[in-house]
Formats: structure tokens, sequence, C-alpha cells
């Protein structure tokens, strides 16, 4: 009788708490906005990069400068460090170092040159070609990696935050003077400020 008596007081207890929950869930349904679709972190990226304020511009702007984390082929996280003049609102030249880390020593050097495809009010969606020295990459000799040449088309989106700084992403895909051909993208993401 007793184990009945247990039984049946868990299982009641357990219907209250569902309804409970139920009832609560309910009140929020009926709380929310009837068109709400749901707002996720890919649509609010969507919604943020699709939007144009018309009071901040890279119009104008004769050095953007950013620092960002690179998802790289071999080498992993890697720290990069843009600089960037702007010869015209449309074409630029570039130069960038990476880091195997955050205080480590210069792992690759590039420079290059750019073409914004898009420059409208805050948003800036632009291809560069860059090229130089990849230390991480090529033959290793007596347990030095002695390096390889590389050129890197990149395609990259930026945003701006404010009149001076600005979020931007990247995607680009190097290839190597040694090894095999690189099929692997690399991700960029970071921020800069203009001047």
């Amino acid at each position: 009788m007793k184990n009945k008596s247990t039984l049946l007081k868990v299982s009641l207890l357990a219907a209250i708490f569902t309804m409970g929950c139920f009832t609560q869930a309910e009140a929020q349904v009926a709380a929310a906005p009837a068109n709400n679709p749901g707002t996720t972190f890919i649509t609010s990226v969507s919604d943020y990069f699709t939007s144009i304020n018309t009071n901040f511009t890279f119009a104008g702007t004769k050095l953007e400068m950013s620092s960002g984390y690179k998802q790289v082929n071999g080498v992993n996280a890697a720290s990069e460090l843009y600089a960037q003049f702007n010869i015209s609102d449309n074409f630029d030249l570039m130069g960038n170092f990476q880091f195997s880390g955050i205080g480590s020593a210069i792992n690759a050097v590039e420079g290059g040159l750019g073409y914004a495809f898009i420059n409208h009010y805050d948003v800036k969606l632009q291809g560069d070609l860059l090229a130089g020295w990849d230390s991480t990459k090529g033959n290793t000799i007596k347990g030095v990696n002695q390096g390889a040449l590389v050129v890197e088309p990149r395609a990259a989106l930026k945003k701006k935050l404010t009149p001076n700084t600005y979020a931007e992403t990247a995607i680009s895909l190097p290839f190597y003077s040694i090894g095999k051909i690189n099929t692997q993208p690399s991700f960029y993401i970071g921020v800069g400020f203009t001047y």
C-alpha cells in the first residue's frame, strides 16, 4: 500500500508540474507577437549586413586598419593585422601580417591590391589579390620550416559600426608555391578603424 501511495503522490506532482509548464508556455505564446518568425543569429547578422545606415560612409576614407581572427589551414587559429591605403573610393593598396597566435612572432607577410565592387554608405564589398611569404608552409630542413610564396585572392565584407570603426568578415583561398594545391578556404573576422 505504501508503494502505491508514494507512486500516486509522485504522479500527482508530475501532473501538476507538467500542467504548470504548459500553462506558462501558453502564456508566453499568447504574449508573443503574431507575426514573429523567430530571430536567430543568422537572421540577425543578415539583417545587420543588409540594412544601410546613411549616416556612416566609407567614401573619402584614406586609411583602414583592422585586427582579427583568421582560421588558417595548417596553422589553425591565427591573428592578423591589416592596413589598407585607399587610392580612391574603389581602389586600394594593402598589407597584412599574420601571427600564429596572440603575442607570437610574425609568420606571414602579404601585400596587394584591392577593388571595392560595392561601396554604398556604410557597406563595402571588396575583392583583393594578395601575394607574399608564409613561413608556416614549405619544406622543413633540420627542423626549420623554410616557408613558401603565397598568392591569396580574398573577398571581404565591411560594415561601419560608428563613423570611424567597422566590422569585417572575409574569405580567401591561398595558393602556395610548394606542396599540394590548397582547396580549403581561410576565414577572417575582425574589427577596425578608418581615417
